[in-house]
């Protein structure tokens, strides 16, 4: 009982000391390694305090910017998106030549997916900056390695975004909120990619239907009720839904 005793004593003795090294002030190197000790064993809480007390110490040393991408990774890591974001956001203005721009780039599209909700009937203001981060990553780094799976993800992206716009504006159509109908499946129709070409004559079936709703509502006391009624007449609206119902037609 006594060696056992004695044994964990000496082991815990060896982790306080593991856990406590001290930065070496006149060796950038070896404290840099004692920093990213926590983060190569995944203990990322720990690695965001020593990363963070390395940059401090050692701000101009050749291994503070693979700090912060480590710090930056840390946060990805501990689902602190936000966090993440804004770290590798800093990282691509500050190094804008590293060799890991790209891959910063790819994992801003990564944080904000990650918070972006699968449900369709939700709103999908993350989803859409997934897209637009991945987008410039395509732009700005087209033969990186990352580009196959950022394209891939903004067309589930789009087809995600696209579905949840359908499901709203139905909403609005089945509530017989025809001005909200008409303009979400107008916005729709001219916002989703060719591709999507049932979802696009859907939209535009869907709009021509609620401006001939609109223009049946339309009197002298509800003209000042919605757009449609402020900038279409009656007849301009029946006009407007016959075209779209031949642009529909041709789909």
């Amino acid at each position: 009982m006594a060696r056992f005793f004695l044994t964990s004593l000496l082991s815990a003795g060896l982790l306080f000391a593991c856990t406590t090294k001290e930065f070496d002030p006149d060796n950038p190197k070896k404290s840099f390694v004692i920093a990213k000790e926590p983060y190569d064993d995944g203990n990322y809480e720990i690695a965001i305090n020593k990363l963070g007390e390395f940059k401090s110490r050692f701000p101009y040393s050749q291994f503070a910017t693979e700090a912060e991408l480590l710090l930056a990774n840390s946060h990805f890591e501990l689902s602190h998106y936000p966090e993440a974001t804004a770290a590798y956001s800093q990282f691509i203005k500050l190094h804008p030549k590293h060799p890991k721009r790209a891959f910063a780039q790819f994992r801003i599209g990564q944080s904000y997916w990650a918070d972006a909700p699968e449900e369709i009937d939700r709103e999908q203001d993350f989803t859409a900056k997934a897209i637009h981060e991945w987008e410039i990553l395509i732009k700005n780094y087209p033969k990186s390695e990352h580009t196959k799976e950022a394209l891939k993800l903004i067309e589930e992206g789009k087809l995600r975004t696209i579905r949840s716009e359908d499901f709203i504006a139905n909403f609005y159509c089945r509530q017989a909120i025809w001005h909200a109908c008409a303009w979400r499946y107008v916005q729709l129709a001219d916002t989703a990619p060719a591709k999507f070409k049932d979802m696009i004559k859907k939209a535009l079936e869907k709009a021509s239907d609620a401006l001939d709703h609109l223009a049946e509502e339309w009197t002298e006391e509800t003209k000042e009720a919605n757009l449609y009624f402020k900038k279409m007449t009656p007849k301009e609206m029946r006009e407007q839904a016959k075209l779209m119902r031949q642009k529909a037609a041709k789909i």
